[in-house]
């Protein structure tokens, strides 16, 4: 018996996202002559190709004026962070397939910092490990689901200078709360690995997986005579607390957690720490490996908010912000449409068919389309010279 078949359409998948965007964004017109849906066109236009608005603009025939799609973006949004944020969540939340919610997901919690070459003290940036000739950078938190049909983002935080880990757990754990999911156990990222976020999780009943930081506590795990396999240890650690009438960081007690220990060794033979608690001994170290590679996602979507994230030079972290959210909406988007719509075999049994439609494909069916409504791109350009005879081919 031959199964049907139905055809998806770029135009089809455009006018999801920019209503979607329209609706939990509570976005208005900004002038008769610039409305608010093709503001929400040039923002996708500028994600899809990862430029900037202004330079979305001029690559097509018919565009809006930058300086009006500009003002038109900012005015529409919210005038505290916190409120554009709890929209953001609520359209990811429109992009989750409903069976995620019947069984316990695995999830993963990253930092994803986007450097900044302005002023060090803007508003919103941060001060962290020097990436791309920079320290300050906008960092961002997420909270994503692993699952067999792709990696959905859940959970996103804008971070602030000197924001603790453990409030970052809370607030993203929360979040996932929010959206009706439960939890099997989480991954998080080197930086999480702290005395205090370990305690937080492990008050919590939450079995988490993180990698090591190499400290004088665990060097042991490191030594080359180590054996591949669990192990048990336990460190105590000051508790520092930022104290704003002397703006430093003063001693506040102590605390002590105990976790397991996982080594591992990779093809050089060098060590790879885990530390767990929760998860029992039951997996072996090369199962542990694995399960951590989990938290890179499916065809490398741990990086795809950056292959959908729109460029800025702007100081306005609501701005950022936005440009944030809506490169975690097309990744989610992607993902939702390989789910429900390109997977084969039964839920349980589900296979995932990336070949029929690539992240790449999606953003330059998308592009495309945007492009036709403003007459399609710009192919002609005013020369101040003529133009040589050995380019002056006709096709």
């Amino acid at each position: 018996m031959r199964h049907n078949q139905s055809t998806l359409k770029a135009s089809t998948v455009h006018a999801h996202a920019r209503q979607l965007l329209l609706t939990e964004l509570e976005m208005a017109d900004y002038s008769p002559t610039l409305p608010a849906r093709l503001v929400v066109s040039v923002l996708l236009l500028a994600s899809c190709w990862q430029t900037s608005l202004s330079a979305a603009c001029a690559l097509v025939k018919d565009p809006p004026c930058r300086e009006a799609a500009r003002k038109a973006a900012l005015a529409c949004l919210p005038s505290r962070p916190r409120d554009l944020l709890a929209r953001l969540l609520r359209a990811l939340r429109q992009t989750l397939p409903d069976h995620l919610r019947r069984l316990p997901q695995v999830a993963a919690i990253d930092l994803h910092q986007r450097p900044f070459y302005g002023k060090k003290n803007t508003r919103g940036s941060t001060r962290r490990q020097k990436k791309q000739g920079t320290r300050t950078s906008f960092t961002y938190a997420t909270l994503a689901v692993l699952t067999p049909w792709g990696r959905f983002t859940v959970g996103l935080l804008p971070t602030r200078p000197r924001q603790r880990l453990t409030t970052i757990v809370k607030e993203l754990l929360r979040q996932a709360e929010e959206a009706g999911l439960s939890l099997s156990y989480l991954m998080l990222d080197k930086e999480f690995y702290a005395a205090e976020v370990i305690d937080l999780l492990q008050k919590a009943g939450l079995p988490f997986l993180m990698p090591a930081s190499h400290k004088p506590s665990n060097k042991h795990l490191y030594a080359p005579k180590t054996a591949v396999g669990w192990y048990e240890y336990s460190w105590t650690t000051p508790l520092m607390r930022y104290k704003a009438e002397t703006k430093k960081r003063g001693k506040k007690g102590e605390i002590t957690v105990r976790v397991q220990a996982c080594v591992a060794r990779n093809k050089d033979n060098e060590p790879l720490v885990y530390v767990a608690s929760g998860l029992g001994k039951r997996f072996s170290p090369a199962q542990v490996v694995q399960m951590y590679r989990r938290r890179f996602g499916i065809e490398a979507s741990y990086r795809q908010m950056g292959q959908c994230l729109a460029r800025t030079s702007s100081r306005n972290e609501r701005y950022r912000l936005l440009l944030v959210g809506i490169a975690l909406l097309l990744c989610n988007l992607w993902a939702y449409l390989h789910s429900e719509l390109f997977s084969s075999g039964p839920l349980g049994e589900t296979r995932l068919e990336l070949a029929r439609m690539r992240m790449l494909q999606l953003r330059a069916g998308l592009a495309a389309d945007i492009a036709d409504l403003f007459g399609g791109y710009v192919s002609e350009w005013l020369t101040q010279r003529p133009v040589p005879e050995e380019l002056a081919h006709e096709t």
